[in-house]
């Protein structure tokens, strides 16, 4: 517990001056991010006693006959990759700069595929792409969301409602806590820790909407209830990305991903939710921004 205060003393005044700022220096904390994530995200299948399965039923082990040569450096792509998408993060509501890039990154995979026949295969090329939408795509709409209309007060809502859901969550799950929520992922967690983190970081979202609303005063939106219903969907699908990277842990045997973070773990287990929480809330700005 003393490394993760630390840990939050540290990190937060950094996290929240990027986030302020915005720009290149966010362009460069999230590519920062990402490229962690990623490592993570690779190292954790390459070393893990996973087993894949073809159709035919017969297993390769990670460590065994597919062996050293399925880390022949194709993952390497994805972090290649990942610079020019968050370079190119200014111009990505262009969607032909998207669908360019994504087209190039798919082909590339498969020309290495083809010129190393024998040492890399499918699975490398869908293990590649998987980390890169996984972490460096779904990390990229906190950026999206800062330079939308408003979006430098909504960009708060990504953390305020992750990281509020896990608080929250943590402290009705321990108090009130008796229905297991998924007992095979996260034996810890429970149904009514989660419906009181979802309704925790709904009403911080809300009281951060009077808040907003009271000083910048946003005359051209009802910010409280904006901010509310944005919050409540930010916290519910934090929830499920909590869950879907313990899914992964579980699956693949490991406790954390990393430990950039002392008392937290890496990159993957402090952000899993906000990797789901904010691509939540963009849609769902542009939803109730256009409706």
């Amino acid at each position: 517990m003393a490394k993760r205060i630390f840990t939050s003393i540290v990190g937060l005044p950094i996290l929240i001056a990027i986030v302020y700022i915005g720009g290149i220096p966010l362009q460069l904390g999230l590519l920062f991010l990402s490229c962690v994530g990623l490592s993570e995200f690779y190292s954790t299948l390459r070393n893990s006693d996973v087993r894949y399965s073809d159709v035919k039923t017969i297993e390769f082990s990670i460590r065994g006959k597919l062996g050293l040569a399925r880390c022949l450096s194709v993952n390497y792509i994805s972090y290649i990759f990942t610079a020019f998408y968050y370079l190119l993060l200014p111009q990505v509501a262009n969607t032909a700069y998207f669908f360019i890039l994504i087209t190039m990154f798919i082909i590339s995979l498969m020309v290495v595929m083809v010129f190393f026949h024998g040492k890399v295969n499918i699975m490398d090329c869908a293990e590649t792409l998987f980390g890169f939408f996984y972490t460096s795509f779904l990390l990229s709409f906190i950026y999206l969301i800062r330079v939308r209309n408003l979006g430098e007060y909504f960009v708060w809502l990504v953390f305020i409602t992750a990281f509020g859901c896990d608080s929250f969550a943590y402290f009705i799950g321990r108090a009130f806590g008796r229905h297991k929520l998924a007992p095979e992922l996260s034996p810890n967690k429970t149904i009514e820790g989660a419906v009181g983190g979802v309704a925790g970081a709904g009403l911080l979202s809300m009281l951060f909407g009077m808040l907003i609303s009271k000083m910048f005063h946003l005359d051209d939106i009802n910010a409280i209830i904006y901010f509310a219903l944005v919050g409540v969907v930010g916290a519910l699908f934090s929830t499920f990305g909590d869950l879907a990277a313990s899914s992964v842990k579980r699956y693949t045997g490991i406790k954390d991903f990393g430990k950039i973070f002392p008392g937290h773990g890496g990159v993957l287990d402090r952000f899993d939710s906000v990797i789901f929480a904010s691509p939540m809330i963009y849609m769902a700005i542009l939803l109730l921004q256009n409706r």
